[in-house]
């Protein structure tokens, strides 16, 4: 997938993007100057992500969007982190809930914000 913003010039490039990052573009720069793609180039309307509210995405989609975002294997963040590549596997796909501490650490390697790795229900 493919989000641009016109002006000033942002891509992001990834092969899922979190509904909760498309939402944050289009209210931070208009959705006209936002122009989304994915590898079908279906019009962004009819793609599932468009239904997708900032609430509905999971800490694991922000954890594999930020990791996918940046290149980084399954392996490379789990270095990072000190933990196994299984053990982050099971963030991403919802097996295992991210702790506040693991919340922080993933805040400080991807140098964002940790409250979006928290699961607020």
């Amino acid at each position: 997938m493919l989000a641009v913003v016109k002006k000033p010039h942002i891509e992001v490039r990834a092969h899922r993007i979190p509904g909760a990052l498309i939402i944050f573009m289009q209210e931070t720069y208009k959705p006209e100057n936002v122009e989304i793609k994915n590898e079908e180039s279906t019009s962004w309307e009819e793609t599932d992500l468009f239904k997708i509210r900032f609430d509905d995405s999971t800490p694991g989609e922000m954890i594999f969007a930020s990791r996918d975002m940046r290149g980084w294997s399954l392996a490379a963040l789990a270095e990072k982190l000190g933990k196994s590549a299984h053990y982050v596997s099971d963030l991403e796909n919802g097996r295992r809930p991210v702790s506040r501490k693991m919340a922080v650490a993933l805040g400080k390697i991807f140098e964002c914000d940790s409250a979006i790795f928290f699961e607020f229900s």
